[in-house]
């Protein structure tokens, strides 16, 4: 009877060990060559570099695929004022794959006294050509931080189709934004916000002006629902 629970007893701690055993070993095997970083797959670049974003995300041929900290790389690579997000795959063994979604220049505008280019949600972009791009700029005064972001904001609404006409975004004192478009047209675009619904309002105004055969001086999207638009007789109507 001794001699049984003996064998028992050695069983249980086998059955207690051998578990134990093999996650030691498999979290060992974690740490060798296997898991070394092979390759790495740079998705989404327009104005990056694939090699830029590699250096940002901080990885290398040292790297361990299945101890790598994604959260950390896209904390990285979002610091990155021309990444709007980033997500990073492991694939096991050796793979890592970073997909990133890039900011575009919207328009021009001046931080303080130096002259920047800024992407739609107003965040700054370094070393971004500006030419073609409209100007965001205070009627009086300096430009603050909330209006050339709010005017950032309606003009990456505004298709770029239509954009391409815009000369300028022009901040008022009152907080309102009056846009100019080329050949003269000015737009009463009204605080900022409902920037979707007055993008489509301006788009179906100019739709409606060029489909009809008119000159319009004015449109007015204060209430994009009903915007309104003057004739160059000075007729103001409704389309």
């Amino acid at each position: 009877m001794q001699r049984d629970r003996a064998t028992r007893s050695a069983k249980n701690l086998a059955l207690v060990t051998l578990p134990v055993l093999l996650l030691a070993g498999f979290a060992a095997a974690t740490y060798t060559p296997l898991f070394r970083l092979r390759d790495i797959h740079v998705e989404g670049t327009h104005s990056l570099r694939p090699g830029e974003v590699i250096t940002r995300a901080g990885i290398g041929a040292g790297t361990n695929v299945f101890h790598l900290d994604t959260g950390s790389i896209v904390s990285a690579l979002e610091a990155d004022p021309w990444v709007r997000s980033a997500t990073v795959e492991r694939h096991l063994p050796g793979s890592v794959v970073i997909t990133v979604r890039e900011r575009t220049p919207i328009a021009r505008a001046l931080v303080g006294t130096t002259s920047t280019v800024v992407a739609g949600d107003g965040i700054v972009l370094p070393g971004a050509a500006a030419t073609g791009l409209p100007e965001i700029r205070a009627s009086v005064g300096e430009l603050t931080d909330d209006a050339r972001t709010a005017a950032a904001e309606a003009l990456d609404a505004i298709p770029p189709v239509v954009r391409a006409r815009v000369s300028a975004m022009v901040a008022e004192p009152t907080g309102s934004f009056v846009m100019d478009l080329t050949g003269g047209l000015t737009v009463r675009y009204g605080a900022g916000g409902d920037q979707v619904a007055k993008a489509a309002a301006l788009r179906s105004v100019l739709a409606w002006a060029a489909r009809v055969h008119v000159t319009l001086t004015q449109i007015d999207l204060t209430v994009p629902q009903a915007p309104s638009a003057t004739l160059r007789s000075g007729e103001t109507i409704t389309p």
